[in-house]
């Protein structure tokens, strides 16, 4: 990653900036390396020190990784930051929150009782708009798929829309009459990739 030092100076009534050295750092082992040695040294020691702080944003962006192999979170929000976690994961969650506290943080935790109109409602909506949401990123990955596309890639289209399948099936609980729209367009999802692997290959063999 390269930054840019500028220096900055006061002209009477203005401000001007101009470029000391280019900074870059290594992602592979932290290493900074300038035209300023002593530039560096100075980026390399504030670096550190940020190494050794997990802000807000850091957590918060960390959290979701692990729910993305063990469990789901279906945004209620659009801008994210409030999710509906169904009840089989609750056992997780604790583990996730037992986390947040270590680190001085906090983690805000509502029951959705089940069998309320208004409850019953917003589960739904949100479980479905998630599912949706990933059948249409599993339609997206097919439709860039070019003469290029490993086997291999393929491969983990279909399991990943196999897996959204399951989802789908899984959750039936919360989905109630969205269920067979959404097992209709996941059966179109894979439809579209089984059409689009056979035209690349068709593609491949006429080469």
């Amino acid at each position: 990653m390269c930054f840019q030092s500028t220096a900055e100076r006061k002209e009477g009534d203005h401000f001007q900036y101009d470029r000391e050295t280019m900074l870059v750092l290594r992602k592979a082992d932290g290493e900074i390396a300038g035209g300023l040695p002593g530039l560096a040294t100075r980026a390399r020691e504030a670096l550190d020190e940020a190494m050794g702080v997990r802000t807000a944003g850091d957590i918060a962006a960390v959290i979701p990784r692990p729910f993305a192999r063990q469990a789901d979170l279906f945004p209620i929000r659009e801008q994210g930051g409030c999710y509906f976690v169904p009840q089989r994961h609750v056992a997780f969650i604790d583990r996730i929150e037992s986390f947040v506290k270590r680190v001085n943080g906090t983690l805000g935790r509502f029951p959705i009782p089940k069998g309320t109109e208004r409850g019953d409602e917003s589960v739904r909506v949100s479980v479905a708009a998630g599912l949706e949401a990933m059948i249409r990123e599993h339609e997206r990955a097919v439709e860039e798929f070019g003469a290029d596309t490993r086997a291999s890639t393929f491969e983990r289209a279909a399991e990943r829309i196999r897996d959204t399948r399951h989802k789908v099936s899984s959750y039936a609980e919360y989905l109630g009459v969205e269920k067979a729209r959404l097992e209709a367009a996941v059966a179109v999802a894979a439809g579209k990739l089984r059409h689009r692997v056979a035209e690349i290959t068709r593609g491949r063999e006429g080469a």
